[in-house]
């Protein structure tokens, strides 16, 4: 065996314990680096651009995507130009998504949307699966945000395999709440349930704390469509909790503004006031707009309902700020692809112009050319007289040619002006055909409007008639009758003077309809509730004065016909869609007979509104079962 002198065996020894010395120094230097320090790789010059560049958008992410918002975005501007600098593709694609996320929070859906799209195509060229079944989940996330929910669905779906395939488990989580999110909007709560707790399994065997608190948001959400309100509010106050260890804005904000949703529903209007406010501080800080306009509804209802009517006016007055600056974006965008439209179609008459000008100097130059020709042969005298004949000829072709595609040009101009004159008749005509149909029209919605009021009236004054006895009552419903025939000359009135509704054009279609069902309810022998989901924005008024109009007359029908104690009103609108369903628990009919026997202007009447609409109606009714109407109208 061969032996080894002891100092050499120290000196191994000392080696190896030097070994394990820089071994555990620069394992603790990593790890700080990674924890404390990416803002000082991306500002290290001497380090690879790709490293750096990654670097800088996981910086981005953690410390400013969903805590500010705003310096999130000029971060990102910067490092989107650095890899477009040094053709950085993969780094290029991925602050591509971030851009989106920024946009997403901030409720700008088409940039987020295009910065996503942008992204998906580049990992699809740069075969990064993992970056394209996120780039799919994003897009997915605004077609659900749209209400395009089968589209969403094949994106979530798409995105969903192929994370499985990868294994990668954060984004099956949060592919699995998406899809979740689908159901749950078409309140199928119990499909929805099942998505969110498989979703919560994963995060939670993961420990993926941001997954989790989008977990406890979403199943807060769906047990507040339960109504179990108890476990609505279990679920959302652990998202908040968790959203604050995390520092993360967006999902506290989320959080507060569903448990002000929750405690809406239960009309605790204190709790929906103080947690609104508490929600709209984040939103304000992280910008986004739709967290601050719902904040906003909820402070004015709350308010409204505590009788502070100032502050609700001021929720109220702050809301329509924020839809006019939305409505201001999209109608700077119209009038922008307006003057589009008209510089090209501008610069398509110079170019005629210009092409035939150039053409014109072409021709002049030939001219010029065969004249000079034309000159020599005549100096040639008599023998070149058949040249200079020749010539001649050519050049008389040259001249009619000449003719001929000046005259062509003209033609094509005065088609084109033509063409302009016949579009601005058509805008006339239309116009007019308007002014007329409105005409028609004026004659149906005084029979409308003013026999709602009196139909209500009738009712009032028969069942004051059947309850003499009860002198108690007889002042409030006097008050209600005297109310209601008022209300009838205001509007015989307003129409004289063919002006619009005035609720309708002062409030909106929501304020007016709630005034029709306190008008219509009156007393205890019949109630109509009203509904409302995602009638955040005015309609157009001519719009909203006609789903009024069909409203009116729904419930006209039902004071009429039905014998109803009860009936309800919802109204949902889906971007593309507003969804109209009228139900009440009256005496019903025979479907297969209405139509025939009805002769008057209900039925008929408002089948005539909803087509003229383009949108379609479906009544269901059976013998002492009630009625429900459901119109759908597009936007």
């Amino acid at each position: 065996m061969q032996t080894i002198h002891p100092l050499v065996s120290a000196k191994v020894k000392n080696q190896r314990l030097l070994v394990v010395a820089l071994l555990t120094i620069s394992s603790f230097c990593f790890g700080q680096q990674q924890k404390d320090s990416l803002f000082v790789i991306w500002n290290n010059a001497k380090l690879s651009k790709i490293v750096r560049a990654n670097s800088f958008n996981t910086y981005i992410t953690t410390n400013y995507l969903e805590t500010k918002t705003d310096s999130a975005y000029i971060l990102a501007k910067q490092l989107e130009q650095f890899t477009l600098d040094n053709d950085l593709k993969l780094a290029y694609a991925n602050v591509l998504s971030t851009l989106g996320n920024v946009h997403y929070i901030i409720g700008n859906n088409t940039l987020a949307t295009a910065h996503y799209q942008k992204s998906l195509k580049l990992f699809k060229t740069l075969n990064d699966r993992k970056g394209e079944a996120t780039a799919l989940n994003n897009i997915g996330r605004m077609y659900k945000l749209s209400w395009q929910f089968d589209e969403a669905l094949v994106y979530y779906n798409e995105s969903l395999a192929m994370s499985e395939v990868l294994k990668d488990t954060t984004s099956m989580a949060e592919c699995l709440i998406n899809i979740g999110n689908v159901y749950n909007y078409r309140y199928k709560v119990d499909e929805a349930l099942d998505y969110y707790l498989k979703s919560l399994a994963l995060s939670t065997k993961i420990n993926d704390e941001k997954n989790l608190a989008l977990n406890y948001i979403n199943l807060g959400h769906n047990y507040t469509l339960r109504k179990d309100y108890d476990q609505a509010l279990l679920y959302l106050n652990k998202s908040v909790a968790l959203s604050r260890k995390l520092n993360n804005a967006f999902l506290e904000a989320s959080g507060l503004k569903n448990i002000a949703q929750c405690y809406f529903m239960q009309k605790n209007y204190d709790k929906v006031i103080a947690y609104s406010q508490k929600s709209l501080i984040l939103a304000e800080q992280i910008s986004n707009k739709p967290f601050q306009r719902d904040c906003y509804y909820f402070l004015y209802e709350g308010y409204r309902a505590k009788g502070s009517f100032k502050k609700a006016i001021d929720a109220m007055e702050k809301l329509h700020t924020l839809e006019d600056a939305a409505q201001e974006i999209k109608t700077e965008k119209l009038l922008q692809n307006i003057t589009i439209s008209k510089i090209k179609l501008k610069d398509s008459l110079i170019q005629v112009q210009k092409n035939y000008e150039r053409s014109l100097k072409h021709d002049l130059k030939i001219q010029q050319k065969n004249k000079e020709k034309s000159n020599m042969a005549l100096g040639f005298g008599g023998a070149l007289l058949l040249v200079v004949t020749a010539g001649f000829l050519g050049y008389k072709s040259v001249k009619r040619k000449q003719l001929i595609s000046q005259q062509k040009n003209e033609i094509t101009l005065q088609k084109k002006d033509k063409r302009l004159k016949d579009l601005e008749l058509k805008s006339i005509d239309a116009m007019i055909l308007g002014q007329e149909k409105e005409r028609l029209r004026l004659a149906s919605d005084l029979h409308d409007s003013v026999g709602a009021s009196l139909s209500a009236a009738k009712l009032q004054f028969n069942y004051f008639m059947n309850n003499q006895r009860n002198p108690n009552q007889e002042p409030e419903i006097i008050k209600n009758i005297s109310t209601l025939l008022e209300d009838a000359y205001v509007e015989v009135r307003s129409m004289a003077h063919l002006k619009n509704c005035g609720v309708i054009a002062k409030n909106g279609l929501l304020p007016a309809v709630e005034k029709l069902s306190r008008s219509a309810s009156g007393n205890d022998s019949f109630q109509i509730e009203v509904n409302s989901h995602g009638l955040d924005q005015r309609l157009e008024n001519s719009l909203e004065i006609s789903i009024f109009r069909i409203i009116q007359e729904l419930v006209t029908n039902i004071i009429k016909h039905a014998e109803a104690s009860e009936a309800a009103i919802n109204i949902t609108n889906h971007d593309d869609s507003l969804n109209i369903m009228v139900e009440d628990n009256g005496k019903g009919f025979k479907q297969n007979l209405t139509l025939e026997t009805n002769k008057g202007m209900g039925i008929s009447s408002i089948d005539k509104r909803v087509e003229h609409l383009n949108g379609t109606m479906i009544i269901e009714s059976e013998i002492n079962k009630g009625t429900t109407v459901i119109i759908d109208i597009p936007l």
